[in-house]
């Protein structure tokens, strides 16, 4: 079903944690905001939601309002937090940040999905940042929600490069296009003499041959990448732009081309 007020809608994945994926998902969402679209992100990790850290919103105790799981199909109701330019709704707006989160497991895909469609959205881009992994929530959502495509998100080792493997295969079977691959962490740039230091032989870019797909950026390992977004960053004041925010920004018109090139069907 599509998403009421939501022209097109990306999930961010990985095959496997550690990558970076949340990292990528919110500078990707910033950078597409910094190219003029009205964005949004759904952080869809109900166990590890990490998308408010990123932003820098932290709330110390639980909420005491209720996530219902059935609504029927009652009109969204939630307003999205306006963060940076874009709408922000996340799990993790509701529990305090060591705050145990162990829903029964059986309706963990129901509680996000149903989450997903109470927030009202006005966009021309979603992205929503999956857990990681193959199984649920990713999977209903791929199912019942009308997407538009997949970013997987790797870092150049070679277990990386496999999960992610496993995470572009389960996106085709539930006939998902891949829109392309976003290898992270991808090199080291000396900070003395400048060179390109690469920590791993392979690399996304023999991944997204072999799985057929695009790489749409390889992000450097910097710092300041895994930082909490602040006023200072490069994607939100240009002048103060690095060679990671020079790449997502390329990411961001990689995937607008894939996703406004042709039409939605």
């Amino acid at each position: 079903m599509p998403l009421p007020g939501v022209r097109r809608a990306v999930m961010v994945g990985s095959g496997k944690g550690g990558v970076g994926k949340t990292t990528v998902a919110v500078n990707l969402a910033l950078a597409l905001s910094r190219l003029g679209r009205r964005v949004g992100l759904f952080d869809a990790d109900l166990y590890g939601p990490n998308v408010p850290v990123m932003l820098g919103v932290r709330r110390k105790v639980s909420s005491s309002g209720m996530v219902p799981i059935r609504r029927g199909n009652r009109p969204p109701y939630i307003r999205p937090l306006r963060r940076f330019g874009i709408d922000v709704m996340s799990m993790g707006f509701l529990v305090g940040d060591s705050d145990a989160v162990g829903p029964d497991p059986r309706f963990v895909n129901r509680l996000v999905l149903q989450t997903l469609r109470d927030v009202i959205w006005d966009v021309d881009v979603l992205v929503i940042d999956s857990p990681p992994g193959t199984g649920e929530p990713q999977t209903t959502l791929v199912r019942e929600v009308q997407l538009d495509g997949a970013v997987v998100v790797t870092t150049p080792g070679e277990l990386a490069l496999m999960d992610a493997g496993r995470s572009v295969a389960a996106f085709q079977r539930d006939g998902l296009p891949v829109l392309g691959v976003i290898e992270n962490m991808a090199y080291i740039r000396c900070p003395g003499c400048g060179e390109t230091i690469h920590m791993h032989e392979t690399g996304a870019g023999r991944a997204a041959d072999d799985l057929t797909g695009e790489v749409l950026a390889r992000i450097p390992m910097t710092p300041a990448a895994a930082r909490t977004i602040g006023t200072q960053h490069g994607l939100l004041e240009p002048a103060n732009e690095s060679e990671t925010d020079r790449q997502f920004v390329a990411a961001a018109s990689a995937l607008l081309a894939r996703l406004e090139g042709e039409p939605r069907p």
